[in-house]
């Protein structure tokens, strides 16, 4: 299964043939795709956009836009931006409270975001121009399921019918419950986590396989005595 298509027929075989309206059905699959995105950090919807640069002229009152950066849904945890001159030099920017901006307002090393306007601030005086590396986490392209074409594609298809156990389940608990579909859902929930465990069980050995050589004591890393320094 990778189409939209094929994605209801799934979800209309789990409503015993019957169709759901196309509006209220694109509407739960959807809103399960965004559940199920926003639930965690998940490594494929990792992103960095390297659209957005900083000049010397910058200042701790100057707006950076992110309405470019369309798919944007967050910043990663512990998001760290790096202004990069194209050759050698970096500098890097942690990000700190929106609220206390006024405190770092002269730290070049600190960046907030105001997520109600959609921009971002740099502290002090970048020492140089460049190309900001931002780190975020993206939202994938919206489900169609009438769509013909694979859909949700940056996940393997064979995590597809997660949406449609989902959409179903919304369907069933909360527009058409009776007490046939009382029966139904315990089973169609133990099959949807039983899913959802194994997805997150391959995002997890994902996110494992990135920092498994960050120890400097590692045989595999770079040879360095202390504390790891991940910006080294």
């Amino acid at each position: 299964m990778t189409t939209g298509a094929q994605l209801t027929t799934f979800i209309t075989g789990l409503n015993a043939e019957a169709t759901v309206d196309p509006t209220l059905l694109a509407i739960l699959v959807q809103t399960s795709q965004a559940i199920i995105e926003e639930e965690r950090p998940w490594m494929v919807l990792r992103k960095t956009n390297t659209a957005l640069t900083l000049t010397t002229a910058n200042t701790w009152q100057t707006a950076t836009s992110l309405s470019s950066v369309t798919d944007f849904s967050r910043f990663q945890e512990d998001a760290v931006i790096t202004l990069f001159d194209g050759t050698t030099r970096k500098h890097y920017y942690r990000m700190v409270s929106r609220e206390r901006h006024l405190e770092h307002k002269d730290d070049s090393s600190a960046f907030w975001y105001d997520a109600n306007s959609g921009n971002i601030y740099f502290g002090g005086t970048p020492p140089f121009a460049g190309t900001l590396y931002l780190p975020y986490i993206s939202t994938s392209t919206l489900v169609d399921p009438t769509s013909a074409n694979a859909v949700w594609t940056l996940f393997p298809a064979r995590f597809l019918p997660l949406i449609g156990f989902y959409a179903i389940g919304i369907y069933k608990g909360a527009v058409d419950y009776d007490s046939i579909n009382r029966q139904m859902l315990p089973e169609n929930r133990a099959a949807m986590d039983a899913l959802k465990s194994a997805m997150e069980k391959w995002d997890n050995a994902l996110q494992l396989s990135e920092i498994a050589h960050n120890d400097p004591t590692d045989e595999y890393s770079y040879p360095r005595s202390g504390a790891i320094d991940r910006y080294a």
